[in-house]
């Protein structure tokens, strides 16, 4: 690659990290009008939901037709208006929750509690009701009271993003702890990708090699299990050697 042909492309991914800011900024006011225009409740959080969609959406596109990244959603198709589901996927990149918001318009994610501190997304975190991670125990009512009113939950059980290259790390057991709750299917998902932008350790200003290339692809679908802890264990197990079979 020449030198001009280098310049050109950084330029181009800095210039889309400026915009996708502004993206994020506009998603966030809307978000805090939201919040201050409507009581807190369902209705609400399907709006906020419909704006954050909408909003992930527009920078995906944009991010495809500036030749930053390359998406390939189709299987997600499937998932669109499926009501009442727990999504588990693993977690290879920060983009990971923006790219699967941009498809999924009825999605609730489990989010790091530290997230929520945050001057931007906080706003919309709370608009799209989605759920703070704090502890097991503070995190199945939100959760359940999510499902109940028909939304997709979205959980990454690694607990944080994995290091490109590596195997994915130990999973919680939330997700299978809110499926006997509820009495709920677990959806996989796999995210694959050969970018590490974003991954853990990676700068979000560090230009990584472009375009960035996503893959969403859909796994099997597990019943709920049952009440006894034997039922709930072996869901976590299955689920995690499911993942690390796909991944290595």
């Amino acid at each position: 690659m020449s030198l001009f042909s280098k310049l050109g492309t950084s330029l181009r991914f800095y210039a889309s990290l400026a915009v996708i800011g502004i993206i994020f900024l506009a998603l966030d006011a809307g978000s805090f009008l939201l919040r201050h225009a409507l009581p807190e409740g369902p209705k609400r959080r399907k709006i906020g939901q419909a704006w954050l969609c909408f909003m992930a959406r527009l920078a995906v596109r944009y991010l495809e037709a500036a030749d930053i990244l390359k998406c390939d959603l189709t299987e997600l198709n499937t998932l669109k208006n499926v009501p009442n589901i727990i999504l588990v996927a693993n977690h290879p990149s920060r983009l990971d929750s923006l790219i699967l918001a941009s498809a999924l318009p009825h999605l609730v994610c489990v989010t790091k509690a530290s997230i929520w501190e945050r001057p931007t997304l906080g706003s919309t975190l709370r608009t799209a009701g989605y759920i703070r991670h704090d502890s097991l125990l503070r995190l199945i009512g939100p959760a359940s009271e999510r499902l109940q009113e028909g939304n997709q939950l979205l959980l990454f059980p690694e607990g944080t993003r994995s290091r490109a290259g590596t195997e994915p790390s130990p999973m919680q057991p939330g997700f299978a702890a809110i499926a006997q709750r509820t009495r709920l299917p677990v959806q996989t998902i796999l995210i694959k990708t050969d970018s590490p932008y974003l991954s853990q350790g990676w700068s979000f200003l560090k230009q990584p090699p472009l375009p960035m290339r996503y893959q969403i692809q859909t796994g099997p679908c597990f019943p709920a299990p049952t009440r006894d802890e034997a039922s709930g264990r072996a869901l976590l197990e299955t689920v995690e050697n499911w993942l690390k079979d796909h991944l290595t």
